[in-house]
């Protein structure tokens, strides 16, 4: 097996690194008693919000009782909504415990605490890893395991739990990222109108937002027990990474996150890679269908025989690999191609 290529598969699609610096944090951890029926959903919004960010934190809320990611988070539990000030300064258990929505401008200060440097805000727009430089209403998304619960405040994690960041540049593009998220479930990825943005120049990395009203591939909304729960926009380099290995770019490529019953519950230090590669972060791989979209089903067909090379999957049928291949979670990987399109996930076995 070509080393090199299997790292490129599974390590830059999917780094384990954040994992293990957020373990070793945990390491002389003690239990907190809480239990995993008590964790809920905060809705976090700053009081001094713009209206038409106040009124999109309100259809996030509203949605929770229909959109699979926010049903599931919020479980038996009604959905609080917060302030963000709020938030911060009240019990620590409040924001470390629960999964946690936080919308807002980057200034709103929850958005502030958890920013993962993926992005930065620059004058008049942003710049997104990835995705390069832009101007105008922008979008954003980002979401990781809640990085209250691994500090050091929280003595043990009972059970893992969710965050997901809504912001943008402006609050049109606040709004935006928020209705991609409820209505198309993007829980990573830069969003924009088909107008109204400008790149003030390019990068080696650039990659097109993605609309609100985004229509992605089709796909399963469950695949084995796992129910589909958020989709990620592939980043600039994913799809040279994909180029280098395969000798062609897609047109597109999807993360389609599936959720399994119970994968974020056990508590502790020894659960907490399987949690981070189950949850919702860009890099988290466990419970995935990637779905790569070629120009021709000649390139699907030659890229799908040397990704399964790169893994170790084994050919089972003539648009079919299955067997050897493992994720960073050690399960085994499927391939299998329809046309233009190749499709690869750790749920199809």
């Amino acid at each position: 097996m070509n080393r090199g290529n299997q790292t490129r598969f599974i390590g830059s699609y999917g780094s384990l690194m954040m994992a293990i610096v957020l373990c070793i944090g945990a390491a002389n951890a003690r239990a907190t008693g809480q239990d995993v029926s008590d964790r809920s959903l905060i809705i976090a919004v700053s009081s001094d919000a713009p209206p038409q960010i106040q009124a999109a934190a309100e259809t996030i809320r509203s949605a929770a009782t229909q959109q699979p990611l926010l049903k599931m988070m919020a479980g038996n539990h009604e959905v609080r909504k917060m302030d963000s000030a709020a938030l911060l300064g009240g019990p620590y258990r409040d924001r470390a415990l629960n999964h946690i929505v936080v919308i807002g401008l980057p200034s709103d200060p929850v958005v502030a605490a958890v920013w993962q440097r993926e992005a930065a805000i620059e004058s008049g727009g942003i710049f997104v890893f990835g995705f390069g430089h832009f101007k105008g209403d922008i979008g954003y998304i980002e979401s990781d395991r809640n990085p209250f619960l691994h500090g050091a405040n929280v003595d043990r994690a009972p059970y893992e739990a969710e965050i997901v960041t809504i912001s943008g540049t402006t609050p049109a593009g606040v709004v935006m990222a928020a209705h991609a998220f409820v209505d198309r479930d993007v829980v990573n990825g830069v969003i924009a109108s088909t107008r109204g943005w400008s790149r003030p120049f390019t990068s080696l990395l650039d990659r097109d937002p993605i609309t609100p009203d985004v229509k992605f591939p089709a796909v399963p909304s469950q695949l084995k027990d796992a129910q589909l729960i958020g989709v990620t926009q592939a980043s600039g380099d994913e799809y040279c990474n994909v180029l280098a290995d395969t000798g062609f770019e897609p047109i597109a490529i999807w993360r389609f996150k599936y959720y399994l019953k119970g994968a974020w519950d056990a508590p502790g230090v020894d659960a907490a890679i399987a949690e981070y590669n189950a949850g919702l972060h860009r890099r988290a791989l466990a419970d995935t269908l990637w779905v790569g979209v070629f120009a021709a089903p000649e390139e699907a067909a030659s890229a799908a025989a040397k990704i399964a090379a790169a893994i170790g999957s084994t050919k089972t049928s003539r648009d079919d690999w299955s067997g050897n291949g493992k994720d960073g979670d050690g399960k085994p990987i499927a391939i299998w191609i329809n046309g233009s399109t190749v499709y690869m996930s750790d749920l199809r076995r």
